[in-house]
Formats: structure tokens, C-alpha cells, sequence
């Protein structure tokens, strides 16, 4: 099952940058009420986030992560060898068996990269135990929004990394960018009951020039395409200069930009 690794720092930021709200919505939640829990954290990656949002907790008594990414995963299990409240497996979604009940299962960024989202979210359902907790945490680029946009560019990079770059790369060839307001149907129709919804909102409102191009960075940046294969020049060429004027609009003080982070709870 040998799997090229997402870029491991990439996922560190989104991590440290959603740390405050991802503990939000899971005290929201009302879980940490109870004692012995065992949580299930889908799409783990080296652990590091895994441990950022549940080690803390001292009524969370087992963690279990799964990934396919053989590098993350080999990473996590050398880093907490020995430690008997982790568990690291390289494993995908559709190898996890009925037997294992968990109080939590989390999914962040996750959802959007399956080719069926909608048939997971049902299957799910049967590991958690009767008290348990899902959380899903997706993205939607329906809820980027910016203005001024004389020449659309907003859309223009999200139409041509949606139609030319994705769904030219394995990882992202079933990428749904759109995924956020779905999931409430899916979970609807999987049978799941108190469904509850949160938004994580950020823009670039009182924040300083340096502020707005790290969050051009990692919202919007990294469709860039020179490192990518199989994606032409031409396509390259074009994304640079979309983004690179993008960028400029950034460092302007009247330009205003704000997106969303969906975050979906629900249980059995």
C-alpha cells in the first residue's frame, strides 16, 4: 500500500492554525462528559495533529490513527513506540472492520479526497459506539469570497486547479473543493441524528501585510502547479500569473477576502 506522502508541513500549519476551534467544536460537543473514551482519528498523518486536539484529555484512554500514507505512518509509529495509549496503522478507511466501536471519530480534511464520501459517512455509522461522536471537518471554496475582483481571478484559479491540475494527480483526482454543503445530506440520509454545524470564519479584516500574504499562502497558494507532474506548461504558466496577481491584491489594504471551514458533528 505504498502511498507518496502529503506534504507533511502543509499539515502541520492547517493543524496549528485550526487548533483553537477544532477543541471548540469538540467541547461543544458534549463527549468529554464521559469517562473511558476511545477515539479514531481518520487520515492521522504523522500524528502530530492527533495529539495537538486529544492528548490533553485524560478521559480519552486509547487513540487510534489511520492513514495510507506509509511515510506518516512509519513516522508516527517510531515516534510513539511504546507509548500504549496511541495506535498507528497503515490502513485505509474501507479496511476497518464492525468489531471496534469508537466514542469519536474524526475526520479532518478527509472527506473531500474519497472518491465516495457518501457511502463512508454510512459505513461509519457502525463503528461508533451508542454514545459516540462523528466530526467532520471539510472545506467548501463556494464560501471564499473577495472583493475587489475587476477580473475575477478569484474564480479563474479555483475553475482551472479544479478542471487542469486535480483531477490530474492521484491525490486529488476525486477532490470534491465543494464538499462543505453536502455533507448535512449525507448525513441525513445515513440515518444520523443531532447534526450540528459550525463555521470557523477567517479574512483578512485588521490584519497587517505580512498577516494577509501567510493567509494567501495557505488558502489559496497552493494550487500552484511547478512542482506537479503531468500538468503542461501552459496551465502552469497560467496559474502562476493568476496567483501571482492574486498575491499583489493581497498587500492592497482595501482589498477584503474571508473563507470558511465547515465543521459537522453528528451521532447515532
Amino acid at each position: 500500500m505504498k502511498q507518496n506522502s502529503w506534504n507533511l508541513s502543509k499539515l502541520k500549519r492547517q493543524a496549528i492554525n485550526n487548533q483553537d476551534f477544532d477543541e471548540y467544536v469538540l467541547n461543544q460537543s458534549g463527549i468529554l462528559e464521559n469517562e473511558h473514551l476511545k477515539v479514531l482519528d481518520i487520515g492521522c498523518s504523522n500524528g502530530y495533529k492527533t495529539t495537538m486536539l486529544f492528548d490533553k484529555y485524560s478521559n480519552i484512554e486509547h487513540i487510534v490513527g489511520i492513514d495510507i500514507d506509509e511515510k506518516a505512518i512509519d513516522e508516527a509509529i517510531y515516534k510513539f513506540k511504546g507509548n500504549i495509549r496511541y495506535e498507528f496503522k497503515l490502513k485505509s478507511i474501507n479496511d476497518l472492520d464492525d468489531t471496534n466501536k469508537y466514542d469519536i471519530i474524526y475526520l479532518s480534511y478527509v472527506l473531500q479526497h474519497l472518491r465516495n464520501p457518501k457511502e463512508i459517512i454510512k459505513k461509519l455509522k457502525n463503528k461508533l459506539s451508542d454514545r459516540g461522536i462523528i466530526i467532520i471537518k471539510v472545506p467548501d471554496d463556494s464560501f471564499k469570497i473577495c472583493y475587489p475582483d475587476e477580473e475575477n481571478l478569484l474564480q479563474q484559479i479555483l475553475m482551472l486547479y479544479e478542471k487542469e491540475i486535480m483531477p490530474k494527480r492521484n491525490k486529488t483526482k476525486y477532490t470534491d473543493r465543494y464538499i462543505g454543503k453536502k455533507v448535512l445530506n449525507y448525513l441525513e440520509t445515513s440515518g444520523y441524528k443531532d447534526i450540528k454545524l459550525y463555521y470557523s470564519i477567517n479574512d483578512t479584516i485588521n490584519k497587517s501585510k505580512e498577516e494577509k500574504i501567510k493567509f494567501f499562502e495557505r488558502s489559496i497558494a497552493f494550487r500552484r502547479a511547478n512542482e506537479k507532474d503531468n500538468i503542461t506548461l501552459e496551465v502552469k504558466n497560467t496559474m502562476d500569473n493568476l496567483l501571482n496577481k492574486m498575491r499583489n491584491k493581497f498587500e492592497d489594504e482595501k482589498f477584503f477576502y474571508t473563507m470558511a471551514v465547515l465543521y459537522y458533528t453528528a451521532t447515532k
